[in-house]
């Protein structure tokens, strides 16, 4: 924990940082401060303890993998179209979900009521597939509801 510095030879010697602990407000301060926008936002989501945001974090996390392996399975098996499509709309889920769970986070404390705004995502999903050629609709409507077998997955393992 203390630096010794030996006169004759001029050099100094740095115990191992094994027992070494910095305080952690310190690096809390200096992390935000370096951090601006979507990096805040992450660190702010994931410095909550609550059991909500957990259960969140946890389920979009099973929902992006499922949806890897999904799009990379369909993508070898039916082709690149395809496997693109259900990705993309997988990812419009997983969007989907997020603006689902941050409006019920508000129910209660800000709102009366779930907003209706995540009902825009499957509707721009469908505009945007339908007017792209490199997307499929169907496949991308498919890919949309992955974060459905994903919530069965993870409330089945308990």
């Amino acid at each position: 924990m203390f630096t010794s510095v030996d006169s004759k030879r001029k050099k100094i010697e740095h115990p191992s940082n094994e027992n070494v602990q910095f305080p952690r407000s310190l690096n809390n301060s200096i992390i935000k401060e370096s951090k601006s926008g979507i990096a805040n936002q992450i660190d702010n989501l994931l410095s909550e303890n609550d059991e909500y945001t957990k259960l969140q974090l946890t389920i979009f996390g099973i929902t992006f993998i499922v949806s890897i392996l999904l799009a990379s399975i369909t993508g070898i098996f039916l082709g690149l179209t395809f496997g693109f499509s259900i990705f993309i709309g997988a990812i419009a889920g997983i969007f989907y979900l997020r603006l689902l769970a941050k409006s019920i986070g508000k129910l209660g404390k800000e709102s009366s009521g779930v907003s209706k705004l995540q009902l825009l995502v499957p509707v721009c999903l469908f505009i945007f597939a339908s007017k792209l050629g490199s997307l499929d609709i169907f496949p991308a409507m498919i890919g949309f509801f992955i974060y459905k077998p994903s919530l069965i997955l993870y409330f089945s393992r308990s």
